[in-house]
């Protein structure tokens, strides 16, 4: 395995708030996309997303070479588990635990798996993982930028669609890990959804890119990527219209969300 290139940033100008990480050794290659803080307790410093991301790296680090994808999801979900002083507490208050998802390559499976909504590039052939309520709150996010009439204050300032479904992305935590129409999975230690695990044989594969949403629009290399990110940037800022998602880009940091890219091949 060779890595051709790699590269992570956070949105803000701080790397160390940056809550997507890269791993790789010699068993595994991995894009980890901590969520996006929502708690208000400041429980963890500096934030969960940045903590999930860190305990998942760590975790990497010790895996067995031989996981299936299952074996892999209990192990990180079991690491994230021992972060937790008191379990009961955050079985109560989902927007408080640390969750991630996560793109993995396993070298002795030949497989990727994906734990949540990271995307990747298989030899040019694109797959993606997008959560249902995602969809559904974006597009809500548009109908409320359209309905208002918000495109009359300046783009980047103020994102008042955003803060418009921000009571829906907080009670959207309580379908995390749940069989429900608009559950999904997320690495969080304390829910499990097996059944919605993806996993892409990569036999014979020669070229392999895992991102996180940070790329909305994946390419073959990176300056591709950041290229269509920047045009992305510049035609639809609050990612309302050519591009719906449930926050758009902001004068007060460098992109929309954190970012990481890996490219290698097998």
């Amino acid at each position: 395995m060779n890595i051709i290139e790699e590269f992570t940033a956070s949105k803000r100008n701080n790397q160390a708030l940056n809550e997507d990480a890269i791993f790789h050794n010699d068993n595994y290659v991995a894009v980890i996309d901590g969520v996006t803080n929502k708690s208000t307790q400041g429980i963890w410093s500096p934030s969960p997303g940045v903590e999930a991301q860190q305990t998942i790296t760590f975790a990497l680090r010790h895996a067995n070479k031989n996981f299936d994808a299952y074996e892999m999801y209990a192990f990180l979900n079991e690491c994230l588990k021992t972060r937790y002083q008191d379990i009961t507490y955050f079985r109560q208050h989902p927007n408080d635990r640390l969750q991630a998802n996560c793109i993995i390559y396993s070298v002795v499976r030949q497989e990727v798996w994906f734990f949540g909504d990271c995307h990747c590039l298989i030899d040019g052939v694109y797959y993606h993982n997008t959560k249902k309520i995602d969809t559904l709150l974006a597009n809500l996010r548009s109908f409320v930028h359209e309905a208002n009439h918000f495109n009359k204050v300046s783009p980047l300032e103020a994102d008042h669609s955003r803060k418009a479904i921000l009571p829906f992305l907080e009670l959207q935590a309580n379908l995390a890990n749940t069989d429900s129409e608009f559950g999904y999975l997320v690495l969080d230690g304390i829910g499990a959804l097996p059944e919605q695990i993806k996993i892409i044989p990569t036999d014979n594969a020669k070229t392999i890119t895992l991102a996180s949403d940070g790329y909305p629009i994946l390419k073959a290399t990176l300056t591709e990527s950041e290229a269509a990110l920047t045009k992305l940037r510049h035609e639809d800022p609050l990612l309302v219209t050519n591009f719906k998602a449930t926050k758009g880009f902001s004068n007060r940091f460098a992109s929309f969300d954190d970012r990481t890219y890996i490219q290698f091949n097998c």
